[in-house]
């Protein structure tokens, strides 16, 4: 069993989410699935973080966020270390823009591309890992073993 836990956030494909969780569980791993009401008046980074906050995650944390939750991760971070939780690691999944800020990033970032030939040039240009993966499994893998870290 991990020590910590990893968090998906919302967006991207609904059964990339679904395999990964699944691949993840059959390693050990705790997983929680952060998903919105379709209808909501708060901003989404604050619902994400409440949730979060709900679910009580054990840490340290490992985030997953698709492309279209890379903008919130900066309220993320400054959300965890007020409640005391370490995040590990973060992994983008094919982001479309840096959301790197003052508050973020805060750990290890991983650009994960599914298939890839490392197309994005973040990861040189901010510093981060590149990690390309062919199978759900495989990224399900180091996901387990960041929450070791």
């Amino acid at each position: 069993m991990s020590a910590g836990s990893i968090i998906t956030l919302p967006g991207g494909d609904i059964r990339f989410r679904a395999a990964l969780s699944a691949a993840v569980r059959d390693l050990g791993g705790r997983i929680f699935e952060i998903d919105l009401p379709p209808v909501f008046v708060a901003p989404i980074s604050i619902l994400i973080c409440a949730r979060i906050h709900e679910l009580e995650p054990t840490g340290p944390l490992v985030v997953v966020a698709p492309a279209s939750s890379a903008a919130y991760l900066p309220a993320l971070a400054l959300a965890q270390r007020t409640a005391h939780r370490r995040v590990a690691a973060y992994y983008l999944i094919d982001p479309l823009t840096d959301p790197t800020g003052p508050e973020w990033p805060d750990a290890p970032v991983y650009l994960a591309q599914q298939n890839s030939v490392a197309a994005s040039k973040l990861p040189e240009l901010r510093g981060w890992q590149a990690f390309n993966f062919n199978a759900i499994d495989e990224l399900a893998s180091a996901l387990v073993a960041s929450t070791n870290i």
